[in-house]
C-alpha cells in the first residue's frame, strides 16, 4: 500500500514540476503564478503546498535535484594523473550534454532567452570549474606559462557557450560528436581546428 502512495506522489511532484519547467518557457519565472501551475499540472493549489510551500521553494528543489544529479554524474569522470587532460575535458562535456538530454525541458528553462534563472547557471559553472580545477595538476615546481584562474574562467566560458548553443539550437549533433569538437578546438585553437576539420 505504501508503495502505491510513493507512487502517486512521485506523479504529482513530476507534472508540478513539468508544468512549472513550460510555464517559465512560455511566461518567465516571475509572471508565474500558484494557480497557473496547479492549472497546467491538473491538481488543485492545496495538493501543490502539500509538496512545495512556495514559489521559490519549488524552484531551489528542482535547481538543487537536477544539480546535485549533474554533480553525481561529473565527478565520476576520471581524472588525469598528469596534468590537465584534454581528454578529461571532451569526457566532462560528454557527460554534462547527456544528463541535460535527459532533462531537456528542465535546462531550456532555465538557461535560454530572456526567461532564464541566472542563479541556475552561477551554480552550474560553479560544478564545471570544480572538476576542471580538480583536473588541474601541473609538475611541482615547473613553469606555468598561463595564469591558472584565467585558463579556468576561459574553459568554463567556452564550456557553458558550447551548452547554451547545443540546447538553443535542439542538441544539433550527438553529445559525443558536440564534446570531440570542443575538445579539438581547445586543442587547435579555433583557426586551426577549423581547417583541420575542413581537410578531414
Amino acid at each position: 500500500m505504501k508503495k502505491k502512495t510513493d507512487l502517486r506522489i512521485l506523479r504529482t511532484k513530476q507534472s508540478i514540476r513539468k508544468a512549472f519547467y513550460e510555464l517559465i518557457q512560455e511566461k518567465g519565472y516571475e509572471a508565474i503564478t500558484i494557480q497557473d501551475i496547479a492549472d497546467r499540472a491538473m491538481i488543485n493549489r492545496n495538493t501543490f503546498y502539500l509538496h512545495y510551500q512556495n514559489k521559490p521553494n519549488l524552484l531551489d528543489t528542482c535547481i538543487n535535484e537536477l544539480l546535485n544529479e549533474l554533480k553525481d554524474a561529473v565527478i565520476l569522470c576520471p581524472i588525469s594523473i598528469n596534468s590537465f587532460s584534454i581528454s578529461m575535458l571532451e569526457t566532462v562535456m560528454q557527460t554534462v550534454l547527456e544528463h541535460i538530454s535527459r532533462n531537456i525541458t528542465f535546462y531550456y528553462a532555465m538557461l535560454i532567452e530572456e526567461n532564464r534563472i541566472y542563479q541556475f547557471r552561477a551554480k552550474m559553472e560553479s560544478i564545471i570549474k570544480d572538476k576542471l580545477n580538480e583536473g588541474w595538476n601541473p609538475k611541482e615546481n615547473a613553469p606555468v606559462a598561463i595564469s591558472k584562474e584565467l585558463l579556468l574562467e576561459y574553459l568554463v566560458s567556452a564550456f557553458m557557450g558550447i551548452v547554451i548553443w547545443w540546447i538553443k539550437n535542439d542538441q544539433p549533433l550527438p553529445a559525443n560528436e558536440a564534446a570531440a569538437q570542443f575538445s579539438r578546438i581547445v586543442t587547435y585553437g579555433h583557426l586551426k581546428a577549423a581547417s583541420t576539420s575542413a581537410e578531414e
